[in-house]
């Protein structure tokens, strides 16, 4: 029933959830929705290509999900090589006290 409320949006126009208006203005919401995303993509074409929502929203979209690749990358790299320093130190510790004891 939920998703009968919902009438799905557009790039830049988000979905409208009609689940809290009056059901005698949902047909009135829905065509003024629709009007807004008729408008918006009239007024996205009549922007230059480097301005329009899909060029210019998407592709810092696009830049941060990769930046956080990238963030997640170098972190597992991080916490491999930390890891690596814990074993090299644990190693030392653990013939340091086999020395001890040999004495």
């Amino acid at each position: 029933m939920k998703d009968k409320m919902i009438v799905k949006g557009y790039k830049g126009i988000m979905d409208l959830d009609l689940s809290s208006f009056d059901p005698k203005f949902h047909e009135e919401l829905v065509l003024q929705h629709n009007k807004e995303i008729e408008d918006y993509k009239r007024e996205q074409n009549e922007r230059p290509p480097k301005l329009r929502y899909e060029n210019a929203i998407v592709n810092a979209m696009n830049i941060i999900a990769l930046d956080r690749k990238a963030l997640e990358k170098m972190r597992i790299e991080k916490d491999k090589l930390q890891k690596q320093k814990d074993e090299q130190l644990y190693d030392i510790f653990k013939r340091i006290q086999d020395q001890k004891q040999h004495m």
